[in-house]
């Protein structure tokens, strides 16, 4: 039986996509359950070309515009996926003045790894992207995401730096930019961050330790 479970609450009082999840859990479940919500028509997506249709059928392509900032275990898959080494990942795929304020973009506008509107590493690609749908999400289920894919991209940004990979934050920063630094800063010194910089996979990462920090609520 499976340890996550997904559903669409269509109440005044559930309203979104929920979850319900077993203590025993790890992320890799969670990310199981959560794909196939990609191709469900069942509810609104706010942005797609048709409300109802499916991630594969949008033609408003999300990857367009999108600011990723990969978790650490996708990145190491990138790495392995494409046979370059860390730094030459970066040297390659990531905005040269981002980097050199401290942070790890990936080229955009459109994703550099978006092909003929289809995703070039989909099976390795990153938390945020697995994770988003332009739909509502109910608010414990949003903050246990929001939590799990700031941590991770936290992770990536300490690996970085402890690997000479990324430089220390310095220069003009925008506001969207220091944002994103200010919360790196504030989840590297979470103790959440070790699961993700211990783990090889993402079945190697418990949800128990997000879920009682997010406030998750079974539902």
């Amino acid at each position: 039986m499976p340890k996550v479970k997904a559903y669409y609450g269509d109440t005044a009082k559930d309203q979104g996509i929920g979850l319900h999840i077993d203590p025993q859990a790890d992320l890799q479940e969670l990310l199981d359950a959560w794909q196939p919500l990609c191709d469900q028509t069942a509810f609104t997506k706010q942005y797609a070309s048709n409300s109802d249709q499916s991630c594969r059928a949008c033609t408003h392509n999300c990857c367009d515009t999108a600011y990723v900032i990969p978790d650490i275990i996708a990145f190491k898959k990138m790495a392995a996926h494409l046979n370059f080494s860390p730094a030459e990942l970066v040297d390659t795929y990531f905005q040269p003045e981002k980097r050199n304020i401290g942070l790890l973009r990936m080229l955009p506008n459109p994703c550099v790894f978006l092909k003929e509107k289809l995703c070039s590493i989909y099976p390795v690609r990153s938390l945020i992207c697995r994770f988003y749908l332009c739909a509502p999400m109910q608010g414990s289920t949003e903050q246990l995401i929001y939590l799990l894919s700031s941590t991770g991209m936290a992770a990536t940004h300490v690996y970085a730096r402890q690997n000479g990979i990324l430089e220390p934050p310095g220069g003009a920063i925008s506001s969207m930019d220091r944002l994103f630094l200010e919360l790196f800063d504030q989840y590297c010194a979470d103790p959440l961050l070790e699961h993700f910089l211990k783990a090889q996979d993402y079945c190697d990462i418990p949800l128990k330790p997000f879920m009682d920090s997010s406030g998750f609520i079974n539902k």
